[in-house]
């Protein structure tokens, strides 16, 4: 089981009832746990997502009520999504379809990967206007330029070589 941990602004829209997660125990195989906050770009609901182990992001841009009530399906087809475009093969990506397989939900419990993904945020709403807005954006090749961008938390690692460290 993984657990995504959202910001109460997210499990509000979701109408998730979070899990207690114990801090003391935390997803050591895998990719391990995801960060997820809703946010608005454009006058848009975008939902994105930080995983907790490499800082590797994605966004899911205009965000329906349909998208929010399927919420774990919806991450798991943009994170294969993402990973087939960063060029990762069909077994690693069939493998973490497999470790996503149950998702749990509970509420944030690292301050660091929220203070991370709170950058990556106003990075991706740069990024977005930028390139004409949300309507006129390609977010597959924003989530791979996001993913190239050096953070601190890391000491100055890329999340996508972090990425490919673990998986790899």
């Amino acid at each position: 089981m993984r657990i995504i941990h959202c910001t109460k602004k997210l499990l509000k829209e979701i109408e998730a009832v979070p899990i207690e997660f114990d801090r003391n125990v935390s997803a050591l195989e895998g990719m391990g746990n995801w960060y997820a906050n809703l946010i608005r770009i454009d006058r848009r609901k975008c939902i994105i997502f930080t995983n907790e182990k490499t800082l590797y992001t994605f966004l899911i841009p205009k965000v329906v009520k349909n998208n929010l009530k399927n919420i774990g399906h919806e991450f798991l087809t943009h994170l294969t999504f993402n990973l087939q475009s960063e060029g990762f093969g069909i077994e690693i990506i069939h493998r973490i379809q497999q470790e996503y397989k149950e998702i749990r939900f509970a509420k944030t419990a690292n301050r660091s990967v929220l203070g991370s993904m709170n950058d990556l945020a106003f990075l991706y709403e740069c990024r977005i206007m930028d390139s004409g807005g949300i309507d006129n954006m390609k977010i597959l090749a924003i989530n791979q330029e996001t993913n190239r961008t050096p953070m601190g938390a890391l000491k100055d690692v890329f999340p996508i070589k972090a990425l490919k460290n673990l998986l790899l």
